[in-house]
């Protein structure tokens, strides 16, 4: 059964024809872990630009070969934080650094319980605290998001820097409805960028379709 999405204006799916192909690369099971990672990537770049188009600008004039120019800049005093979740999320953090190099990168290791579908963290390096979080625009990095735990438990750390919610944006190749909501829940003001909504989740947590366990994938680790 398909499970309605609460807050539809709140999630935003990136569907460009690109974005589409190499999705279709990610869900094959015959993809090798290079080309799975080559995908992500691809897909992690469309997602990224997608979600900091709300960043702010400022006005500037520069010098150009030919004459003075009024350009738009982000401004100094914006910090950007993109936080991968450890390990698939490694993969979108690559892109992210390409369209904002200033950006700063912090680590969030979660693992899945099995028996208890909850998160686990055993690594953060996270600041105790951020000199303006109004001025702070942080981006979570995670291929799946499921269940919507390893979400949730990310977004307390921001919330933790007390990171305005809406300042905050939670990108992932694929979502499913129950984790969008229980996300949607919690921090309703959270946007979510993805590139595909599936169907549910199965009795094991796993998104369906799918695509399998993305880290796995990813690293050639799967057994």
């Amino acid at each position: 059964m398909t499970v309605k999405v609460l807050l539809p204006e709140k999630l935003t799916i990136c569907d460009h024809p690109i974005v589409k192909h190499n999705l279709a690369l990610l869900r094959d099971v015959q993809t090798r872990p290079e080309l799975f990672r080559n995908c992500t990537k691809r897909i992690a770049e469309f997602l990224f630009i997608k979600a900091s188009e709300d960043i702010p600008t400022k006005q500037k004039v520069i010098q150009t070969p030919m004459m003075p120019a009024n350009v738009e800049t982000i401004p100094e005093s914006i910090e950007i934080i993109v936080a991968p979740i450890l390990r698939a999320g490694l993969v979108f953090s690559e892109a992210a650094c390409e369209v904002l190099p200033s950006a700063r990168i912090h680590h969030i290791g979660l693992f899945r319980d099995e028996e208890t579908l909850k998160p686990v963290t055993y690594y953060n390096n996270m600041p105790d605290q951020v000199d303006k979080a109004e001025d702070t625009y942080a981006y979570i990095l995670d291929p799946m998001l499921a269940t919507g735990g390893s979400a949730i438990a990310a977004l307390k750390v921001f919330e933790n820097l007390e990171i305005p919610e809406h300042n905050i944006k939670f990108i992932s190749l694929i979502s499913a409805p129950e984790g969008i909501n229980k996300v949607h829940t919690k921090y309703p003001n959270v946007k979510i960028i993805t590139a595909c909504v599936d169907e549910r989740l199965n009795p094991d947590g796993y998104i369906i379709p799918g695509l399998g366990d993305a880290g796995d994938r990813a690293f050639n680790t799967e057994y």
